[in-house]
C-alpha cells in the first residue's frame, strides 16, 4: 500500500536504510538507534538494535538502551515538524481507505487523533542552547545539578527567559521546563523549576499545569516495561535514574495512573527509591504494590542519609545511581511488620 511506503520513506529520512527485515515477522525492521547515537556523540553505532514494526501498532524498540515508543515519537523528537506533519497525513489515508477497513484486524495503526492539539508548553519556552544570557544562567543551574547535555537533550529540557511579555502575570518566566510526554509521544504534562534564584514569593520556585497527577504516568513513552521499573519522587530524580517513574510526589495509591500501569504493564522488578526523608511512605507504596499483581516483585531502596536521587547522580555521577538502584532489597513480612 503507497501509505505504508511513504511511512518508511519518512522513518528512514530520520533513522537511515534498515540492516534488514525480519522475513514473515509481520513488518519488522532493524535500524541504527537515534538514543544510542546521542550516547556516541552523534554517531550511529552500527549495532542496528532498534526494532521497529510497520504494522503492529507502528512501534520501536532498541535493545541496547531501552529507547521506545510510536513512530509519532520517534519524528518529534529526532524528526522535525514537516516529518511529522506528512506521517500524521499517511496515517489519515491508511484510516479511511477501504484497504483498511478490510485489513484492520491484522494492522494496528496508531491513534494520532490528539497529537496536534490539547496541552502545550510555556508559550515562550525556548532552547537552552540559544546562546542568550538567560539560556546560559538555566544552563548552569542545570549543569550545577549533575544535569548534562546529554540528559537535556534527550528530555527536551527548555527554559522560560526571565523576563517576558505581562511577566507579572504569566508565572513561568525565570523557569526550566521538563516536559512529559504519553506512550503516543503527545505532551501530557510539564514542570518547571525556578534558576535565577530571586524569590518571586512563597512557593513559587515551582509550577506545574493544573492536571490532576492521578491522570498520567510522567514520560510513559520513554518506559521500557520488560526492564526494572524505578519510582522516584520528582523530576529531577527521574531524568538521572535509568526506567524511572516519578511520583511528582511520595506517595501512591490504588486509583491513579501509574498504579494501573505498573501493576499491568511491568514484567520485571519494581524498585521504590524515594528520598531519604520518605523512608516510611516508601514502606507504604512497597505495601500496596506487593499486596498486587506484583507480589514478590518489588524492591525497596533506601537513599543514604540527607539525599535524594538528583543529589546522588550530582556527587557520585551514573555508577552512584546504578550501585543505589543494585541495593535494593525484598523486604520479608516480619522487617514489614516491625517498620509499621
Amino acid at each position: 500500500m503507497e501509505a505504508f511506503e511513504e511511512i518508511k520513506d519518512i522513518v528512514e529520512t530520520v533513522l537511515g536504510e534498515p540492516k534488514r527485515s525480519y522475513a514473515g515477522s509481520g513488518g519488522w525492521y532493524e535500524y541504527n538507534c537515534p538514543s544510542c547515537a546521542d550516547e556516541n556523540c552523534g554517531m550511529p553505532d552500527d549495532k542496528y538494535n532498534l526494532a521497529l514494526n510497520y504494522e503492529h501498532g507502528a512501534f520501536c524498540h532498541c535493545w541496547r538502551c531501552g529507547w521506545s515508543g510510536k513512530i509519532s515519537r520517534l519524528l518529534k523528537y529526532y524528526g522535525n515538524r514537516d516529518l511529522l506533519s506528512r506521517y500524521l497525513a499517511c496515517v489519515k489515508d491508511i484510516m479511511e481507505s477501504r484497504y483498511y477497513e478490510i485489513e484492520n484486524g491484522n494492522i494496528q495503526i496508531e491513534d494520532t487523533s490528539v497529537l496536534t492539539e490539547g496541552l502545550k508548553l510555556p508559550e515562550y519556552a525556548l532552547s537552552l542552547y540559544d546562546g542568550t544570557e538567560n539560556a546560559q544562567q538555566a544552563l548552569t543551574y542545570l549543569y550545577n545539578r549533575g544535569v548534562t547535555d546529554e540528559i537535556i537533550k534527550r528530555f527536551g529540557i527548555m527554559y522560560v527567559p526571565k523576563y517576558v511579555p505581562s511577566y507579572e502575570e504569566y508565572g513561568y518566566h525565570g523557569m526550566v521546563v521538563i516536559p512529559s510526554y504519553d506512550q503516543f509521544g503527545n505532551l501530557n504534562y510539564f514542570t518547571c523549576r525556578d534558576y535565577t534564584g530571586i524569590p518571586k514569593g512563597k512557593g513559587t520556585d515551582r509550577k506545574n499545569p493544573d492536571i490532576p497527577k492521578k491522570e498520567f504516568v510522567f514520560n510513559e513513552g520513554m518506559i521500557n516495561w520488560y526492564e526494572p521499573v524505578v519510582l522516584v519522587e520528582g523530576p529531577f530524580d527521574h531524568i538521572v535514574t535509568p526506567n524511572s517513574i516519578p511520583l511528582l510526589g511520595s506517595t501512591l495509591s490504588d486509583d491513579c495512573e501509574v498504579y494501573k500501569k505498573v501493576t499491568e504493564l511491568c514484567h520485571e522488578k519494581v524498585i521504590v527509591m524515594l528520598d531519604d526523608d520518605a523512608y516510611s511512605k516508601a514502606l507504604k507504596i512497597y505495601r500496596l504494590l506487593d499486596g498486587s499483581r506484583l507480589n514478590g516483585m518489588v524492591r525497596i531502596a533506601r537513599c543514604p542519609q540527607g539525599y535524594d536521587p538528583s543529589d546522588i547522580y550530582r556527587d557520585f555521577g551514573r555508577k552512584g545511581i546504578l550501585n543505589l538502584i543494585n541495593s535494593a532489597e525484598k523486604l520479608d513480612d516480619y522487617t514489614l511488620l516491625m517498620q509499621e
